[in-house]
């Protein structure tokens, strides 16, 4: 009697012990999660849960915040550094930049001075109410004396006599000398403008603004630098006929610009307006001054843009200043006033409300663009959003520590995503549906703000310093985790007949396991909860099925080392037809 032969059943094994982050895309491979809450790379390439946040304190009203080498933040009217209240504010939404030691306070136009403790207005503006003199002076203040004004130069003069020649305009001071026979001319005069009060807001090399001279004195309304300078007197650049008082209001103002968005480089504070689609800088180490032109290197700048276009954001980055629009970016570049350039890239830049998404991680620059997250080294952006999906994201807010990029954005169908990009490795997590507002890193912790108006780390810290009284001290109890993979397939002939999953648990901590077959609801598999710390591995049979989709839910601290799939080969019949 002869007997049918059967063929042996093909059995393979293969183990992934690398997982790929986040990836929510239809092509979604193994060791990658399509859907994820809570899970990070920080045991890179195993998978494990997020540290538990700390949280600080409650604001009332948060406006800003903004990391020096201490935290610093506007809540309602009030400004603080390190938890102390040093100012009074505006209570509107605040952009902050660092200089040195001032960290400047925009809209208000505010600086507080870490060092001194002194907070004040960068902008200063002084009217007067009387009689103002006006005399033609030197540089230091000293007026001068004695001098004739005529078209036609005096007989018979005295060495050093003065002559102010009306017979050209401009008029010009000459004095004459013996030695020559001749009048010289003088080739910078001064106007000394005396009312009480009127030099104490302002400082020698100011640039101020002037208005309100009348009679012969028209010439000084206008943009000027004060030269010398005392407590009831200026002395500016300009010329007079003769000495006269005047009782009309003079004003004289140290402006500010309006800018949108500013960064600061080469101790110089630089910013942008769209309105007059304008690039400004300050006086080199001086975030008070705008207006001083005269020709030197430590002057201000001004440039006008020609894009189209609002500004949507400004950044240092590798020694250039960054300006962006959405398909823009102005890169300035030089050292002083004389050779700055500015270049024009039409490359994606940021995204309109996304302007907080720029973040510096080690050398590389990231932001929010219209077309996704783009990384740029200097050249040109590179995006690194792809597994973050088709979704359209706006209002990005990022900010950094380690090689992470944080990034909370609202989906344009609405709710809030909060992502963690890790350069070193290149995967994206998500955590959960946090809003952020603002972020701020001072040392090794980021801060941020949510929705809820409260102040959490990333990284667990409970206060802003030792003896923190003000501090909520709370933090953050197990974390709540998920993750669910793509769609599993063996293939046609195939099937997975065999799962074991490997991890490490911590006391109290919690695994369970459920498994969706060809799209059908989650029907649980296994749970374990670990009496004490220690590894487990788990065996799960699942049924067969063409497509098998795994989900992983847990609470408290857990490392998943690894997924062993068992795959055997089937009958010729079809899957989908076996009950």
């Amino acid at each position: 009697m002869i007997l049918p032969s059967l063929s042996p059943v093909s059995r393979e094994r293969s183990v992934l012990r690398s997982f790929g982050g986040y990836c929510h895309t239809n092509t979604c491979s193994d060791g990658q999660f399509y859907e994820m809450q809570n899970l990070s790379a920080r045991d890179f390439p195993l998978l494990r849960p997020r540290g538990p946040r700390g949280k600080v304190r409650q604001f009332s009203r948060p406006n800003g915040i903004f990391g020096r080498d201490k935290l610093c933040w506007a809540d309602g009217t009030d400004f603080y550094y390190n938890g102390f209240r040093v100012g009074t504010v505006s209570d509107t939404e605040k952009q902050f930049v660092g200089m040195g030691a001032y960290v400047l306070i925009w809209p208000d136009k505010k600086y507080y001075n870490i060092q001194t403790e002194e907070f004040g207005d960068l902008g200063a503006s002084f009217t007067s109410e009387g009689s103002v003199s006006f005399s033609l002076s030197k540089g230091d203040g000293e007026v001068y004396a004695g001098y004739s004004a005529s078209a036609q130069a005096p007989e018979s003069p005295e060495n050093g006599a003065l002559w102010l020649d009306t017979s050209q305009t401009p008029h010009t001071l000459k004095e004459y000398s013996s030695s020559s026979q001749m009048w010289v001319e003088i080739a910078t005069t001064y106007v000394k403008i005396t009312f009480a009060n009127m030099g104490k807001l302002f400082r020698q090399y100011d640039g101020v603004t002037i208005s309100g001279c009348t009679g012969g004195a028209e010439s000084l309304n206008g943009s000027c630098v004060i030269q010398s300078r005392g407590d009831d007197w200026l002395v500016v650049p300009g010329i007079l006929d003769a000495a006269f008082d005047q009782t009309e209001p003079v004003t004289v103002s140290r402006e500010i610009p309006d800018m949108d968005f500013l960064t600061e480089s080469e101790n110089r504070i630089w910013g942008c307006s769209s309105k007059n689609h304008e690039i400004y800088a300050c006086k080199l180490g001086d975030p008070t001054n705008w207006n001083c032109f005269e020709g030197i290197s430590t002057d201000s700048y001004a440039a006008t843009i020609g894009s189209d276009g609002d500004f949507t954001g400004a950044c240092t980055h590798l020694g250039a200043v960054l300006f962006f629009k959405e398909d823009m970016v102005h890169k300035v570049w030089g050292s002083r006033p004389a050779n700055f350039q500015i270049s024009n890239s039409p490359v994606r830049g940021v995204k309109k409300g996304s302007e907080r998404s720029l973040v510096i991680v080690n050398e590389t620059l990231y932001y929010h663009s219209r077309n996704g997250v783009c990384a740029y080294d200097g050249s040109l952006p590179v995006s690194v959003s792809g597994p973050l999906g088709n979704t359209v994201y706006r209002s990005a807010r990022g900010g950094n520590v380690g090689d992470c990029y944080y990034l909370s954005m609202e989906k344009e169908e609405g709710g809030w995503e909060l992502f963690v990009y890790h350069e070193g490795c290149g995967l994206w997590h998500r955590e959960d549906d946090t809003q952020v507002r603002w972020f701020a890193r001072v040392g090794g912790e980021l801060y941020f703000v949510a929705a809820d108006n409260a102040l959490y780390t990333v990284n667990g810290s409970t206060a802003l310093y030792e003896g923190d009284e003000n501090a909520l001290g709370e933090r953050e109890g197990p974390v709540e985790w998920y993750c669910e993979t793509g769609d599993m397939g063996a293939g046609l002939y195939e099937y997975l007949s065999g799962l074991q999953f490997c991890f490490q648990l911590e006391e109290g901590s919690r695994v369970a396991v459920k498994l969706q077959y060809d799209g059908g609801e989650w029907e649980p598999a296994a749970e374990i909860t670990a009496g004490n710390k220690r590894v487990f591995t788990l065996p799960i049979v699942p049924r067969r099925c063409i497509f098998l989709r795994i989900r992983l839910e847990g609470q408290g601290d857990a490392v998943l080392y690894s997924i062993m799939k068992t795959v055997e080969g089937s009958t010729e019949l079809p899957v989908s037809s076996m009950k």
